[in-house]
């Protein structure tokens, strides 16, 4: 009896796709086996394409930010049940190490993620773990229910930095993370500013989300920030860039007592300087992917219109031309704020 295949997008290696069969993946117990309906791409799955990933390995199929319909089920699925509409949880932790005991399993000390340490989902299926899986509403466009994953993490960020009401938020960067700690932090009550030294960037976060966008390399970036804060500078400012330069110079546009956090990850140290950190007795804070609960979150705040998630969407293509569009989009860089394959 030959063996079921499918096809997926595969990074047989840098700048080298290939859309081809391939198993079809198993459904172990406790496991579900989802159909892809949307993919949306990542600045990771970028990366990975150039070879600039920290933890990939090759050949592998990218994707992690998922949204699809149960196809199929192995165990006991709660709420869940074959022909549901889910957002894929893509981070596999062990359950065990120091961190999952302290429900803190994004930072397990094992933890793998779709689409990079293990097979993702640019592809027709993918089987993961039944915890793994949000039921999103039907009415809810697959394409807006893939964009849960990268919102989390967004979401992700505003949380650990007890982003509240009344808050002065500078977010540093403007790209699809940058734009979803906006987005969250809006939803959550704070004064929020994006800057970005893309003027492409500032002006798509303005257009299209009406956000108040400044250029950090401006002359009078410093001035716009003590005028914004009543000279105070702001409490909360949390950097997606994930440029060293901007992670160094970060600390320097927080108020005394404030809280700095860093999303974006680069590869290089992290450098700050030691009076400036002292002096404010600032408070600093990772923020590694996403949690469960923000996932719901994030799906909460979309169905009430407080996350404008559709908006971040700049081209779609559909599965078969799914090596081409990813490779057009990659040539055009910060022209594509958001890529979606659509599988159906």
């Amino acid at each position: 009896m030959s063996q079921k295949t499918m096809k997926a997008l595969v990074l047989e290696e840098a700048f080298h796709l290939n859309l081809k069969d391939v198993p079809l993946p198993e459904v172990p117990p406790g496991y579900a086996r989802v159909k892809m309906l949307a993919i949306s791409i990542c600045g990771s799955d970028i990366h990975a394409y150039r070879g600039n990933s920290l933890l990939l390995t090759y050949p592998r199929v990218l994707g992690h930010e998922l949204c699809g319909v149960i196809d199929e089920i192995n165990g006991a699925p709660g709420d869940l049940k074959v022909g549901d509409r889910v957002s894929v949880f893509p981070y596999l932790s062990c359950g065990s190490c120091v961190a999952c005991r302290q429900h803190r399993e994004n930072c397990c000390t094992s933890l793998k993620v779709l689409g990079v340490h293990v097979e993702g989902g640019i592809a027709e299926y993918v089987s993961v773990p039944i915890e793994n899986l949000l039921k999103v509403p039907e009415t809810m466009p697959p394409k807006v229910a893939a964009l849960i994953e990268p919102l989390s993490v967004s979401a992700h960020a505003v949380r650990r930095g007890k982003v509240a009401a009344g808050d002065h938020v500078l977010v540093l960067g403007a790209g699809p993370i940058g734009l979803g700690v906006a987005e969250a932090a809006k939803a959550a009550g704070a004064d929020v500013r994006v800057a970005d030294i893309s003027a492409t960037r500032r002006n798509f976060v303005a257009e299209r989300f009406g956000h108040v966008v400044m250029d950090p390399s401006a002359a009078d970036f410093d001035m716009e920030l003590r005028k914004w804060t009543h000279e105070d500078y702001p409490n909360k400012v949390i950097d997606s860039t994930g440029s060293k330069a901007s992670n160094s110079t970060a600390i320097n546009y927080l108020a005394a007592t404030g809280d700095l956090i860093f999303v974006g990850l680069q590869s290089d140290t992290l450098g700050l300087s030691d009076p400036s950190f002292h002096i404010r007795e600032a408070t600093v804070y990772a923020s590694r992917v996403a949690q469960m609960q923000d996932f719901r979150w994030v799906l909460d705040q979309i169905e009430s219109g407080n996350i404008r998630a559709e908006r971040m969407i700049t081209d779609v293509s559909d599965f078969a031309h799914a090596k081409e569009s990813f490779e057009e989009w990659v040539s055009r860089g910060g022209a594509v704020f958001k890529g979606i394959i659509e599988v159906e």
